[in-house]
């Protein structure tokens, strides 16, 4: 199982998750990675169509360059992708087992997210990475092997 960090030793900051109709105006706020597992527990509830979505270091979230974690799920098969984004260090994806689909897509608000088909990932692994996101401060998780895009 991959290593997941606890509460007390995450950094002073908190993650905006973005992925729900609402979410523009008021995102949901998450300080620890038991609220982090709350928030990947309503994405895996929410319909195709709001099945990915976009984390950001709240107290980095208008910094320049922008650092993004985005997380897509697929709940019937119980895995789920992610990406990267890093203005200096550029946009990653997750490495992991192929997919048995032809084209793994996720959707943001509505908008498909097309992520290569060897992404796949366990949702434990997923859960790990967000946590170790938060506690970096926004750090590309390296609890998970990454691809360059």
């Amino acid at each position: 199982m991959p290593e997941r960090y606890d509460d007390a030793e995450e950094a002073d900051v908190s993650v905006r998750a973005y992925y729900k109709p609402g979410h523009s105006d008021t995102p949901v706020i998450a300080s620890t990675a038991e609220e982090l597992d709350r928030v990947i527990d309503d994405l895996l509830k929410q319909p195709y169509e709001f099945s990915m979505a976009n984390l950001y270091i709240a107290e980095r979230e208008s910094e320049n360059p922008v650092v993004e974690l985005s997380i897509g799920v697929d709940p019937d098969r119980g895995v789920g992708g992610l990406q990267y984004l890093h203005g200096s260090d550029g946009r990653w994806f997750s490495k992991g087992r192929l997919s048995t689909y032809d084209e793994v897509v996720y959707c943001y608000y509505g908008n498909g997210c097309t992520y290569p088909r060897d992404s796949e990932l366990p949702l434990d692994a997923i859960r790990a990475a967000a946590a170790q996101f938060l506690h970096t401060g926004g750090a590309r998780p390296d609890s998970v092997t990454w691809q360059p895009a």
